[in-house]
């Protein structure tokens, strides 16, 4: 059954899947059936066969890449070169850095798993038409950035469910991004079941040739619809980004959605200061232990010497667990009297929930609707 939320944008779409895989095809068919002002068909073959046949070229052309991975990309370049205009989304279960960065000369609108249920092809020419169609964003960016004062305090968590939240209240999902930029021990994709597909190294030598339909093909998508922006972890390599690909993909995508959530690392990068000064809204994330509000007060400290004045900076302790007594020597009013104005609230703690929903790749509202969490950061986050 096809989600309520899709349709296609544009008054007559022709959207066109060049594959040699029967079941894709089947697929396809059932999820493309009952769209009014949609035309598909699925050409069966290789792209390196058949593309000659699409030099008018459909709305969206679905270029699968398996079986021939290097004669779909040639014959991609070769569409290109003879102006097809128009967008071209790549299925392929397996995709390597060389083969990414091949498509991001060629403006590929998308990429996802030939293994992906239709519904979420769907949504994919969607997308690609809605750019197609509006390629300049309208409406303001809100950008919300998390800071951990520490490791392990739980940023992840919460910057996973603000974007749900803003999504839920703006009753639109595919508008907000999360963004991991922790590069070498991100877990935002991991805590949704997601496969990163942010590939550094295939924009390092040229960012400039970035654009939002080169963008999308490094995007993982939520099963809501979400955008997440995650790479692969690389946990015993030095990862030294160059803040001009980072400050280049996050304008990219500052065009791209109404709203990101921006997961940082807790160790401080030569980008760091730009990533906040773009910010509208700055949390640190910390936990209610002496030596971690003490850090969170000094970041605070340190942050409004370099930002904006009008930024907003706030604290926001997390797995906080109420006590009759306080028999640790630490009371919630020592942390109210620490941090004063700059204390945004405090999240409860519910260890059960937050590991049944990063086991299951879920957001937390997903697991429990009516969750202390989510509604504790709700009322953080929400405008005064």
């Amino acid at each position: 059954m096809l989600l309520p939320h899709i349709r296609l944008r544009r008054d007559t779409a022709e959207v066109v899947l060049v594959s040699a895989n029967r079941q894709l095809q089947e697929r396809l068919r059932a999820a493309f059936k009952g769209l009014s002002r949609v035309e598909f068909r699925a050409v069966d073959g290789a792209l390196s066969h058949v593309a000659s046949q699409l030099d008018a070229g459909p709305s969206v052309l679905i270029a699968d890449l398996d079986g021939d991975p290097a004669g779909a990309i040639a014959a991609i370049e070769n569409l290109r070169r003879h102006r097809f205009d128009g967008s071209i989304l790549a299925v392929s279960d397996t995709l390597d850095e060389a083969s990414v960065r091949a498509l991001l000369q060629f403006r590929i609108a998308d990429w996802l798993p030939a293994s992906a249920p239709g519904e979420q092809i769907v949504q994919a020419c969607d997308r690609a038409l809605t750019v197609k169609r509006r390629p300049n964003r309208t409406t303001p960016l809100e950008c919300i950035a998390f800071v951990p004062a520490a490791g392990g305090v739980g940023t992840t968590t919460l910057a996973i469910q603000t974007g749900f939240l803003l999504a839920q209240r703006a009753r639109n999902y595919q508008s907000t991004c999360l963004v991991d930029l922790n590069f070498q021990l991100g877990t935002l994709a991991d805590y949704l079941d997601l496969t990163p597909g942010f590939k550094v190294g295939a924009v390092t030598n040229a960012p400039e040739r970035l654009d939002g339909q080169l963008l999308q093909v490094m995007l993982s998508r939520h099963e809501t619809g979400m955008a997440v922006l995650a790479p692969p972890r690389a946990p015993i390599d030095c990862m030294p980004v160059d803040a001009t690909v980072v400050t280049k993909v996050l304008g990219v995508a500052s065009e791209m959605f109404d709203t990101m959530i921006i997961d940082l690392p807790a160790s401080w990068q030569a980008w760091t200061d730009d990533v906040l000064a773009g910010s509208d809204r700055v949390y640190i994330v910390t936990e209610f232990s002496v030596p971690a509000l003490r850090k969170a007060h000094e970041l605070v400290s340190a942050l409004k010497g370099r930002l904006d004045k009008a930024t907003p900076i706030k604290v926001i302790v997390n797995k906080y667990r109420r006590q009759l007594f306080a028999r640790s020597g630490l009371a919630r009013r020592d942390a109210v009297e620490l941090l004063h104005g700059d204390l945004g609230g405090f999240v409860p703690e519910d260890y059960d929930l937050v590991r049944e929903a990063i086991n299951r790749g879920r957001p937390l509202s997903a697991t429990n609707k009516a969750n202390r969490v989510s509604r504790e950061l709700n009322r953080i986050i929400s405008p005064t």
